[in-house]
């Protein structure tokens, strides 16, 4: 009885280099996720370039929409730059993350968190809409509505791929 054996080798050198996974900003979800991140660090530089106006609310106790959707735009800004990273500085982890169903359920909680807090603040802008420092915000929750956007669509892209084609 005779068979054939194959003998492979495989050789690896480390490196001190990073190398970056660039093919993965040219995709829709890795351009979803950048436009998140761009537009939430707009978003939050608007907020922080105007804090005066925000940091009487956290001493009054009033404009609880201020701070809902600070803290929104904050936490979901912050995950998705860790994302962004993390897809970046990693060839597998992009294509892996996307079949999951966690992008699914985070970009819809995305979605859903950012809508609520944009109208909110929106709303919140509207009421004082006598003072002209209220205009930031409702740049701001302009802004927010349309990461509110990129967010359903990278939702509906996560699910599609979560599932399959």
């Amino acid at each position: 009885m005779s068979h054939t054996v194959t003998v492979t080798r495989t050789t690896t050198s480390t490196t001190s280099a990073i190398i970056l996974n660039t093919g993965y900003v040219k995709s829709v979800p890795g351009l979803l996720k950048l436009a998140e991140v761009i537009l939430g660090g707009i978003v939050l530089g608007l907020l922080i370039y105007n804090r005066d106006n925000l940091c009487h609310c956290w001493v009054y106790g009033t404009h609880n929409a201020q701070l809902f959707f600070l803290g929104t735009i904050s936490a979901f800004f912050l995950t998705s730059l860790l994302l962004l990273i993390s897809c970046l500085l990693s060839i597998s982890t992009g294509p892996i993350i996307s079949k999951t169903n966690f992008e699914f359920i985070y970009h819809g909680a995305g979605f859903i968190f950012l809508l609520l807090a944009s109208v909110f603040l929106l709303l919140d802008a509207n009421d004082n809409s006598g003072r002209n420092s209220q205009n930031h915000f409702v740049i701001a929750s302009i802004l927010g509505l349309i990461m509110a956007a990129f967010y359903l669509l990278s939702s509906i892209w996560g699910y599609r791929s979560y599932r399959g084609p």
